[in-house]
């Protein structure tokens, strides 16, 4: 059955029948799409008051970092389009085929196009940030999940589903005990979502942060 090209608007792209999409590693030029994305997740959790990143930050701290003896960051974007992505004998990304039961609009399409390849219509549909560190409750070390978000329009295709599954499963495969995160109590779609993944939810603990001025005098102690 041939594909029905997706149709260009004022307002973003509109695709038909089919989306072809895959994850994939970020690279440093990737680091515009993830800041918006980091943007539109904190514009979704109504805390845009609270994020102090930048483009830069992102990139020194993603791919150019200014303690590389820290644990390194690794995010994954999912990437859509109208055609197939070409394989690579050594590419280790993974791709899938979506079926669509009505069109799907994608408003920011020009926000989110990826320039670098030479399809033209390739967009970021969402990310996970996660990395390795120690845990004192566990034997291995442990994945802390830092960001995951889809952009609206893609939810509910699988996209979650399939990127959470994929950061498992790397986490399963490299011998790691667990994938800890924070999510928000109101959140109800999220905490289902979560919990249907086969997570568990800890009322144990609560979040402590030093930060701020708090932080800094302990700077003016050791002077």
């Amino acid at each position: 059955m041939a594909l029905i090209s997706p149709i260009s608007s004022s307002n973003g792209k509109t695709f038909n029948q089919k989306l072809f999409s895959r994850i994939r590693v970020a690279i440093e030029s990737d680091v515009p799409h993830i800041y918006k994305l980091m943007q539109q997740l904190f514009v979704y959790h109504d805390i845009t008051h609270l994020l102090k990143s930048t483009e830069s930050s992102v990139t020194s701290g993603l791919f150019n970092p200014k303690f590389p003896h820290l644990s390194p960051v690794t995010t994954l974007l999912i990437e859509v389009s109208a055609n197939p992505f070409p394989s690579c004998l050594n590419d280790k990304t993974s791709s899938k085929e979506v079926d669509l039961n009505m069109p799907l609009i994608d408003e920011e399409s020009e926000q989110f196009r990826v320039v670098k390849y030479d399809q033209h219509d390739v967009f970021i549909a969402g990310y996970v940030m996660f990395y390795p560190c120690f845990s004192s409750f566990f034997e291995n070390p442990v994945f802390h999940m830092e960001n995951f978000f889809i952009r609206e329009c893609y939810r509910s295709k699988g996209f979650g589903k399939w990127l959470f599954s994929t950061m498992a499963l790397e986490a399963a495969r490299m011998g790691f005990s667990s994938i800890d995160w924070y999510a928000s109590d109101w959140n109800e779609s999220a905490l289902g979502f979560y919990k249907h993944m086969g997570a568990t939810i800890s009322d144990d603990f609560r979040v402590l942060s030093l930060a701020g001025k708090a932080l800094e005098a302990f700077e003016d102690d050791s002077n």
